[in-house]
């Protein structure tokens, strides 16, 4: 009864961060239930029900989306998923720490060092790196983030563009994941779960974006990056 309450819990949590930040409800989703599942079939529900609650907050926030802009992102980070996606049916996702580690800390010092032409371009690798990483562990790390503050300054947009972003990678993996592993992994009662506190969890967490002060929503991104990169230190 305990480990039931835990997970509804992190799925709940999972969803408003991801709502209010963008990013890092795969941060909180994957280890929870790779807890109770194990690490490749939680990747793969994971990806399941990321991909279904970033179609409601591409909803939720969809006049704040800058379809432009997001396509050359979408485009290179599909195609990191789709490779990542597939070696992940064979590699051992604890071998990508090291790779994560070393780009993670590349991006910061690209994005502090460079110039905005040369963040933009960078922007590209960041976002197939991304998917790449996201296909692989199921998780992008912050490569996302990076990707997606290149090109977008209001909070809401961050968001916005993050979901849609998520959305395209997270269906792309889980059709892939899917097609090799037993659909009998998701289990019922977790899926209508989450598909019932999504609207509460993205609305709430569009509430919380909508108020917080740009401060405050900087702390919280930067929070959930530093996130990423002590889960691979851990």
């Amino acid at each position: 009864m305990t480990e039931i309450i835990i997970t509804g819990l992190l799925i709940f949590i999972a969803f408003l961060v991801s709502a209010s930040c963008g990013l890092g409800g795969s941060l909180i989703l994957i280890p929870g239930l790779s807890w109770i599942l194990g690490i490749k079939e939680g990747i793969v529900v994971s990806a399941v029900l990321l991909g279904i609650n970033n179609l409601v907050k591409v909803f939720f926030y969809r006049k704040d989306i800058r379809f432009r802009p997001s396509l050359r992102l979408l485009v290179f980070m599909v195609a990191g998923a789709i490779v990542g996606a597939l070696l992940m049916m064979r590699a051992d996702p604890k071998l990508l720490s090291l790779f994560l580690l070393f780009h993670i800390l590349l991006s910061f010092f690209i994005q502090v060092k460079s110039s905005e032409a040369s963040r933009k371009t960078a922007g590209s690798v960041f976002s197939f790196l991304s998917g790449f990483c996201s296909g692989l562990a199921g998780t992008s790390g912050p490569l996302k983030g990076l990707a997606v503050k290149t090109y977008m300054a209001n909070k809401a947009e961050i968001v916005a563009t993050a979901s849609l972003l998520s959305f395209a990678t997270d269906s792309t993996k889980a059709i892939i994941y899917l097609n090799n592993f037993s659909s009998d992994i998701l289990q019922a009662q977790w899926l209508v779960y989450s598909i019932l506190v999504m609207p509460l969890a993205t609305g709430l967490g569009r509430y919380l974006n909508r108020n917080m002060s740009v401060k405050a929503y900087e702390a919280l991104f930067y929070f959930v990056m530093s996130g990423y990169v002590l889960r691979l230190l851990i």
